[in-house]
């Protein structure tokens, strides 16, 4: 069995709350020599501290909590959750924190989900990309459990980190407008989040400025995946007149393009352009390399966890938007009539 702390106690003849608060770093301060003699006997006894007793103690676990936009067994593949993953975990190493993941709710079941996080297991939760109503904050903010966002700007006063999706969405617009192409489709995400609906309202407003009309059938719903890429791709590629571009709004969707495009024979960029949004690990790595809209989701990651910890050390934390940047690669070019 395990020794306890009142194991040490009893070795050395003093009190529990003693041998507590040398273990714990207070609340009351012990002296040097009575600490030390603690430590010494707590390593000599094989003594493990309970974090659980300990988080009772100090009022912290010193974890954070992760909600993903939503409940998916394939999260680990997504290259959105891998990158601002990383960026979160790398930050709480340096931090010397703890992350746990939550991938058994939806975020939207409101009070069921909402009694999961405020458990007592976290100090503060991260949500990735939440939905645009999403009734759990209303739980956390009356808790007073920190939590930031990610990934969208849908609710006021809430720490948020996302990208510049208005900004991103025009520099690839604007970079397949100088190339010529005026009859530009679009293969849009989820519009229940934030940027799904962003990215494809900024598409329809610079077509609007731009005087270019989009058939109806070449808006074209997709939900992120590959899978959805590839069937938005099938419908658009059986069209009677095809565009010479298309913006998809993930890089996933637009490799899902890419491999429908390859079946049908048609060649990327000579016959259309294709532009996709996040610069995922894979954008360079197919053939061609895709060109695509970096957004920094790692940076992303770190600042909302370094944001929790700000808020749960009482600290003020600031909103941010980072920048995007275009990265041209191997599937963009002039239209082919152009050539």
């Amino acid at each position: 069995m395990a020794a306890t702390i009142k194991d040490i106690a009893r070795t050395l003849k003093i009190s529990t709350s003693t041998v507590s608060y040398a273990l714990n770093g207070g609340p009351r301060t012990v002296p040097a020599e009575v600490r030390d003699r603690v430590l010494e006997t707590a390593k000599s006894l094989g003594y493990r501290p309970n974090r659980i007793a300990r988080s009772m103690i100090t009022g912290r676990t010193n974890t954070y909590g992760v909600v993903p936009t939503e409940v998916s067994i394939n999260l680990a593949r997504s290259p959105y959750s891998q990158l601002i993953l990383n960026g979160i975990l790398n930050a709480a190493e340096v931090l010397r924190r703890d992350v746990l993941i939550f991938t058994g709710f939806d975020q939207r079941e409101g009070d069921h989900f909402a009694n999961t996080l405020l458990d007592g297991r976290v100090d503060g939760v991260i949500f990735l990309a939440p939905p645009n109503e999403n009734p759990i904050f209303a739980h956390l903010e009356e808790a007073q459990l920190p939590y930031v966002v990610t990934s969208t700007e849908r609710y006021p006063g809430v720490p948020t980190y996302t990208c510049d999706n208005v900004g991103g969405v025009r520099s690839a617009l604007d970079h397949l407008y100088q190339l010529g192409h005026r009859r530009i489709a679009t293969l849009y995400g989820k519009l229940w989040l934030d940027e799904g609906e962003l990215r494809l309202q900024t598409f329809r407003k610079f077509m609007q400025d731009h005087g270019l009309e989009v058939p109806p059938e070449w808006m074209l719903d997709g939900d992120f995946t590959q899978n959805t890429g590839y069937e938005a791709a099938e419908k658009l590629l059986s069209c009677s007149q095809l565009p010479t571009a298309v913006f998809c709004a993930n890089d996933e969707m637009a490799l899902g393009f890419l491999r429908a495009a390859a079946d049908r024979g048609i060649s990327i960029p000579k016959q259309i352009s294709l532009v996709g949004f996040d610069d995922s690990p894979f954008s360079f790595g197919v053939t061609p390399s895709l060109t695509t809209v970096r957004q920094p989701l790692e940076e992303m990651g770190a600042a909302a966890i370094q944001a929790l910890e700000a808020l749960r050390e009482g600290r003020p934390t600031n909103n941010r938007t980072f920048s995007t940047r275009l990265m041209v690669r191997a599937t963009t070019s002039s239209p082919s009539e152009d050539k």
